[in-house]
């Protein structure tokens, strides 16, 4: 029962976070006169400057150029690399592959300061992705968990290969480490408890494991139950165990009110015109104009989209929420399933008649691959009970939960968690050799584990 309640408040939640998250920016855009005044001359043309700065095809971004891949459905996915895939360079074998992936409301963008950070170009290949729907990425005609986790399988499986990963050589030692944040995170949860060989080590920052949210809030539901019966079986005496319900229920209704004010996770930081413009850049994707160019090899952008709208894929981007990509099955494709066959190896395979079983094993929701959690305590969208209680027991071996006690949500963009999170990946590109631990508080040095498997 605690867990039927549990997964039901928990999707509830996660529906109505969404709408509430569409519905705040709209009233906070209406509070702040955005939709009731023309932008002036200047904040136009900053917002062009970054449109062209970010999305033209033709151009550099921090040594990193455009790439797109189209997968088997015809979805065309956007994708930015300081290697283009299968040239040389993508194919070095002493480099890692890193793949970044964004969360909601953003694209590639988010990951711009660490994409572009000339030591880990000297290290790795990185592809930094638009998810469907999002960024320069095409879209999907549902959002469902099958759909956004076929079309990302097949994608990191593409990478893999175009990026000399898997290539037919048993010497091929290439790693590839995942690397995500927010619904990025949300989803990567779901690969790395479902389908782990598609990296050597994940990276997550500060998003919730559904599964294990489910469990907590669930729990924290049945003991407060059990506490308000007891209050009413003995009415004479209930005060107590009343102040312990609410207690108990804290956490959930901290939750509830952190996902109100989550739009103040950006930190107390004044934006200059540029950072706003480079913030709106993030979440709209190319313009009109940046769609009509091609990149060097006569790729653009996909077509059938409104790009003279400046924020066309917001319905997309909210599906994510309402659609179950969170949550719901995910019934994997015999594609998929040979996919992951071909990369794990026999021992790994777990099979059911459907296939949707595959890696799957133990309590749902175990990432079943080494994990780093990087976790920004000041998150105000996130509460660390409902996220991070009971944590260990969904890690294996290898992994653990990294706390930096200064940052917020946005840990790919704020000054210390981003160079946290560098750290966190040269350790992993470089073979793991010693304890991240130290690694990260080379950058942040008050950063802690808090779990470790």
């Amino acid at each position: 029962m605690a867990v039927t309640l549990g997964k039901v408040v928990a999707s509830v939640a996660v529906f109505a976070y969404g709408i509430f998250t569409v519905l705040l920016y709209a009233v906070m855009a209406m509070k702040k006169g955005i939709w009731f005044r023309k932008r002036t001359e200047k904040e136009s043309l900053e917002l062009q400057i970054a449109r062209d700065r970010m999305w033209n095809p033709t151009k550099e971004y921090s040594g990193l150029s455009h790439h797109f891949a189209t997968l088997t459905s015809g979805l065309k996915i956007h994708f930015m690399s300081n290697a283009a895939p299968g040239s040389p360079a993508a194919l070095n074998p002493e480099k890692p592959l890193v793949i970044l992936i964004h969360g909601w409301p953003d694209s590639w963008a988010i990951w711009r300061y660490i994409a572009g950070s000339s030591s880990l170009q000297e290290s790795a290949n990185l592809v930094a992705i638009d998810l469907p729907g999002f960024g320069g990425s095409g879209r999907l005609e549902k959002y469902s968990a099958t759909n956004v986790l076929e079309a990302l399988t097949e994608l990191i499986l593409t990478l893999r290969t175009k990026y000399g990963v898997d290539d037919d050589s048993e010497s091929s030692k290439k790693r590839t480490i995942v690397v995500a944040h927010d619904w990025g995170c949300v989803l990567s949860m779901r690969l790395a408890a479902e389908a782990p060989a598609l990296a050597d080590r994940w990276i997550l920052s500060n998003a919730p494991l559904v599964k294990l949210v489910e469990s907590n809030i669930g729990r924290l539901l049945t003991s407060a139950k059990k506490m308000f019966s007891t209050a009413l079986n003995s009415p004479l005496s209930s005060r107590t165990p009343v102040l312990q319900a609410f207690r108990t229920l804290g956490p959930v209704i901290r939750q509830a009110g952190l996902s109100a004010i989550h739009h103040r996770s950006y930190g107390s930081h004044k934006p200059t015109y540029s950072d706003k413009a480079d913030a709106m850049s993030n979440t709209m994707g190319p313009s009109l104009a940046e769609s009509k160019l091609q990149n060097e090899n006569g790729d653009s952008y996909p077509e059938g989209i409104d790009y003279s709208r400046e924020f066309s894929k917001i319905f997309d981007m909210a599906s994510y929420y309402r659609q179950g990509a969170a949550s719901a099955r995910w019934n994997k494709s015999l594609e998929t399933i040979t996919g992951l066959h071909g990369i794990a190896g026999d021992e790994e395979l777990r099979r059911t008649s459907s296939g949707t079983g595959v890696f799957d094993e133990g309590v749902p929701g175990v990432l079943k691959a080494p994990s780093t959690i990087i976790w920004g305590q000041k998150d105000i969208a996130l509460d660390p009970h409902i996220c991070l209680d009971g944590m260990g027991d969904y890690l294996v071996k290898d992994s653990q939960v990294v706390m930096l006690p200064r940052s917020g949500h946005w840990t790919p963009i704020e000054v210390e968690s981003r160079a946290a999170l560098e750290a966190a990946i040269q350790w992993a590109i470089g073979g793991e050799k010693g304890d991240v631990e130290a690694a990260v508080q080379a950058s942040y040095p008050d950063a802690t584990i808090t779990v470790r498997r």
